[in-house]
């Protein structure tokens, strides 16, 4: 059988070899035909990208200067994948050999190893197992190989780091790699970094339009711009606010703002199935070490918008250097913006994750020594006026936090300290804010004596203002504590406000009362520079009120009491007299004190008495017909007080040069600057001034022939010092 078998498989060998054989030649065996590939095409849908036309431009930009690696930069949330995957769809016809796109996980915690991307990226390009095997070294060097001459774009999306990204860089002179991160990944070969703020208000509202329908939005406009500013111009925010809105037929942009208004649960609202702006930001602090994080915490709720390295380092409780290397990091990481060298920020809602960071992982005392070390820190930089100009915005902002959280001592000797430096002709404005703040501290407290002084100043600033109802209201509170108080200095000076205050509202015999109380009150306690400003009030009340024989007395009285150290103070009696000198019919005595009244503004440079120098002159020159110097010192008078932000004297200014007008006969001219005037005084919620104007409006429209001015008609007077 063994011996049968053999013959037979000889035999069947020998007839397959001559089966092999054509005309005595050998041929050759078939080669396995090389398996075609198709180019990959791994582009995501492209998003509909709004607002972001000049960074589109600006990779462009950069293409066409043959960069060959271009990383988009920026925080989270703030569209960066979209924006790379919006220019990879515009450009995908310029690389026809394929596009790869590969999500890196670098905001995860376990982002995807670069050997497992080329194994993937050589498998769509057509490798053989074989050549998908080897060490990261030896696959980026095939991967390398395979791309050198081919027309290739690559999107590396959220990459961790630059190691991560290396190895995945096609360097072929055709290719193109786009790399998204939310670090700044600054050092690949020969690439160039672009990144990404926030959306400025008209894209981010153009943005939120598309989301949602025109119809809505132009339907509630103010409710769309409030959403714009509460997402923060973040593009996720407002893809989330957009999206809750469109599955919400019936609700409108207000509604939803007003949801979100409430800082405490912004973050919370600002969620959508499982996309929300936390998540995006807790994913990125978790990235940080211990340090990085206390001073995010710490730093990043930071009660102003903008703060610099020595503000951050008290409230860290840290070494300066320390914090700076800190925040330097969390400015790679997109944790904070520094847009300066000096100065960092937060944008609104990283701001409110910060905080929500400090409560969670912060002890209350803890928070209370990081505010106290800022307010006390800022109490002694502001020692020096370049430190309050510095830190003016800062100083309100630490002040509200400190009444907030009870550290009503801290917040008052912070008052105390910036106080005095308000020297400012427009600083009014600022000083209300402090002491509104003062004032809430003070009533938490129960401290009657600091609250009485606190509402005076609040009043008073009212009053520069030209706020006359919130003026009115408040001095009638102070008088009310300081009744209550039983000081008699105190009520003295609470008393001579609400006289001011009722003297603006247009009740002069109330107002009279109330002064000459006032006055009665300080000549009890000898206080005789008080006395001069009271006699400086009510010699105004009786000028207005066209008495020149109760308002000389009164301020040649105060005149005698002048001390020989020239002031502001001598100023105003000296325009007081000589408004009162105008009345009366004397008036070369009128234009002499005035020209006293303008050498003090002169040398002490005070440009509040200036405006009203002005005014006063002007008045002067237009009862002598000279209406060409009258409007020029009324121009001159308006320029200052719009400067300042003194309403009152701004509405004045405009009374006055419609009134100049009006004398010229220059109908047109008139009515814009009394309608001006008025628009100014309903704006102040000052009726009794607007109701003055709007007579003198009148009066315009019913009779064109005008042809003088009347001081008692139209020159409110001269006020009392600021």
């Amino acid at each position: 059988m063994i011996a049968a078998l053999t013959v037979v498989g000889i035999g069947l060998a020998l007839w397959q070899h001559r089966l092999g054989q054509t005309n005595g030649s050998p041929v050759a065996p078939a080669s396995r035909p090389a398996e075609t590939v198709a180019p990959p095409g791994e582009l995501p849908v492209a998003p509909r990208l709004i607002g972001r036309e000049a960074e589109l431009a600006a990779v462009a930009e950069l293409v066409a200067q043959r960069v060959p690696v271009v990383v988009i930069s920026a925080a989270a949330g703030t569209g960066k994948s979209a924006l790379a995957v919006s220019y990879a769809h515009r450009v995908r016809e310029r690389f026809p050999d394929g596009q790869l796109y590969v999500t890196l996980g670098g905001s995860g915690p376990l982002p995807v190893g670069a050997r497992d991307v080329l194994i993937r990226f050589l498998r769509a390009l057509g490798g053989e197992v074989e050549e998908r095997r080897g060490t990261l070294d030896e696959l980026s060097a095939r991967f390398r190989s395979v791309v050198a001459d081919l027309r290739l774009l690559l999107v590396l999306d959220d990459a961790h780091e630059a190691a991560q990204v290396r190895p995945l860089i096609a360097a072929g002179a055709g290719c193109l790699t786009i790399v998204t991160s939310r670090r700044l990944i600054g050092d690949l070969p020969g690439s160039a970094v672009l990144t990404l703020d926030a959306l400025l208000p008209g894209p981010a509202l153009e943005l939120l339009t598309a989301t949602v329908g025109a119809d809505r939005i132009t339907a509630d406009s103010s409710g769309a711009r409030r959403l714009v500013e509460v997402c923060a111009g973040l593009p996720l925010a407002l893809h989330i606010v957009g999206s809750r809105l469109r599955a919400r037929p019936g609700w409108t942009p207000s509604a939803l703002a007003d949801q979100l208004t409430d800082e405490s649960r912004r973050l919370d609202e600002l969620r959508l199935a499982d996309r929300t702006v936390r998540s995006a930001f807790q994913s990125a602090y978790e990235e940080l070490n211990d340090l990085d994080r206390l001073v995010f915490r710490r730093a990043g709720s930071h009660p102003g918008v903008f703060f610099g390295i020595e503000s951050a380092a008290h409230r860290c409780g840290l070494d300066v250097s320390v914090v700076r290397d800190s925040l330097d990091r969390l400015v790679d990481a997109f944790l904070v913006e520094a847009p300066t060298p000096s100065s960092y920020r937060l944008h609104d809602l990283l701001r409110l994750f910060a905080g929500e960071m400090a409560e969670r992982q912060e002890t209350p005392g803890d928070r209370a020594a990081c505010l106290i070390r800022q307010v006390d820190w800022l109490r002694g930089r502001v020692g020096s006026g370049e430190g309050l100009v510095v830190e003016r915005d800062n100083v309100l902002a630490a002040l509200r936090a400190a009444v907030a959280a009870g550290l009503t001592e801290q917040a008052w000797a912070l008052v105390e300290a910036v106080h005095p430096l308000l020297t400012a002709p427009d600083d009014h404005s600022y000083r209300l804010h402090l002491w509104r703040s003062a004032e809430q501290a003070a009533a938490a407290t129960g401290n009657d004596r600091r609250r009485v002084r606190a509402l005076r100043w609040v009043s008073h600033s009212y009053g520069l203002s030209g706020e006359v109802e919130p003026e009115l209201a408040t001095a009638r509170e102070a008088v009310a504590v300081a009744e209550r108080l039983g000081d008699n200095r105190e009520l003295a000076q609470t008393v001579r406000r609400l006289g001011e205050a009722l003297r603006a509202n247009g009740r002069p015999d109330e107002a009279e009362t109330s002064l000459l109380r006032a006055l009665r009150l300080f000549q009890r306690s000898h206080e005789v520079e008080e006395e001069i400003e009271v006699r400086s009030a009510l010699g105004i009340l009786y000028n207005t009120l066209g008495r020149p024989e109760r308002s000389i007395p009164v301020l040649k009285r105060a005149a005698a009491l002048l001390t020989a150290e020239e002031s502001a103070q001598h100023g105003y009696v000296f325009l007081g007299l000589a408004a009162g000198h105008k009345i009366a019919g004397r008036r070369a005595e009128a234009v002499a004190l005035t020209r006293r009244a303008f050498a003090v503004a002169d040398r002490l440079d005070d440009e509040f008495l200036r405006g009203y120098c002005f005014q006063e002159r002007g008045w002067l020159a237009a009862e002598d017909g000279r209406h060409q110097d009258a409007e020029q010192d009324f121009r001159a008078m308006l320029e200052i007080f719009t400067r300042i932000r003194h309403g009152a004297g701004a509405g004045g200014a405009h009374h006055a040069l419609g009134a100049v007008a009006a004398a010229q006969g220059r109908q047109e001219h008139a009515s814009t600057a009394y309608r001006a005037a008025i628009a100014l005084y309903e704006r102040l919620g000052n009726v009794e001034l607007a109701n003055r104007v709007r007579s003198s409006l009148v009066a315009l429209t019913s009779s064109a022939d005008g042809d003088h001015v009347r001081a008692g008609e139209t020159d409110p007077g001269t006020p009392g010092p600021p």
